[in-house]
């Protein structure tokens, strides 16, 4: 991998500094009671109160709580499993760290833009701009022939293309189905809350989305960089599947109304993608194949 030097330090900065905001955000909780705020649309939610995600709906503030025990429970160690491998010159370990770094710039960059105003923003920020530009020289530092090189035969192509191509096939449904019937009839569409516009949507339609297509496209292809790409994407959804589960529990801890449907469709996503970045990983190999 190109620049790994300084792609490994700036790893190194972003450890500490997750494990401090992830705890934080764990266990500052302060005292106080939710209480209702009339936002700009005129709609009434309940904002959290209390703890660092004060200022928080107490819907999005019991997702931020579930995805900061993810990164302290799975985020960061797949960081330190990537940085030691990678020094071991290992590719499974250049592409673990690769999809970790990925992790953490789609959740602080989220957390940047959506997370209520707190004493950690800085961190956020900081962690946002470590993770973009590690995330950017991990990815174009790794040579998508040798990558292809060293997959097994025994890797499930087909089978992650078709995931892929569901999973672009959901989120444009799901959130196309959020925002468009609102920017029809004017009234704010369902998990606005406080914010002041859809955040995850733009992430996920803007990034996500084609991201999930065009590595579909490679990989049926056998293109070398839809090997790639298939291979960091599935690592970075090892960790966020795994989020997205935890937020969706922690809402029904908190008493949360959330929409079972999505939220089971998004709970077989998650634990499928997890068990595709498993089988990824597995027929990767650090021998290139004869």
């Amino acid at each position: 991998m190109k620049n790994t030097t300084i792609i490994l330090r700036l790893a190194y900065i972003i450890i500490p500094l997750a494990f401090i905001a992830a705890t934080a955000g764990v266990f500052w909780q302060g005292t106080g009671e939710p209480y209702p705020f009339q936002t700009l649309r005129g709609e009434t939610v309940q904002i959290r109160g209390h703890g660092l995600y004060a200022f928080d709906t107490v819907n999005s503030s019991s997702q931020e709580i579930g995805q900061d025990a993810v990164t302290l429970i799975l985020g960061i160690p797949l960081l330190i499993a990537g940085i030691v491998s990678t020094r071991k010159n290992s590719l499974r370990g250049r592409l673990l760290l690769t999809g970790a770094l990925g992790y953490f710039l789609y959740t602080y960059g989220a957390m940047s833009f959506l997370t209520a105003f707190n004493p950690f923003y800085l961190i956020y920020v900081a962690l946002f701009s470590l993770s973009l530009f590690g995330f950017i020289l991990a990815l174009s530092g790794l040579d998508p022939v040798f990558v292809a090189e060293h997959v097994s035969d025994k890797f499930p192509r087909r089978a992650i293309a078709s995931y892929f191509i569901i999973v672009a096939a959901f989120l444009s449904l799901a959130w196309l189905g959020l925002v468009v019937p609102p920017m029809l009839t004017g009234e704010p569409p369902a998990g606005l809350e406080s914010a002041i516009t859809m955040v995850i949507q733009s992430l996920d339609l803007g990034v996500i989305v084609p991201t999930a297509l065009i590595t579909a496209i490679l990989l049926l292809q056998k293109r070398p960089w839809g090997f790639t790409l298939a291979s960091v994407v599935l690592l970075k959804i090892l960790s966020m599947g795994t989020a997205l589960i935890a937020m969706i529990i922690n809402q029904m801890r908190e008493g949360v109304v959330i929409d079972p449907v999505t939220s089971v469709i998004f709970v077989v996503i998650s634990l499928s993608g997890m068990i595709l970045a498993v089988a990824a990983l597995r027929n990767i190999r650090d021998e290139a194949k004869q």
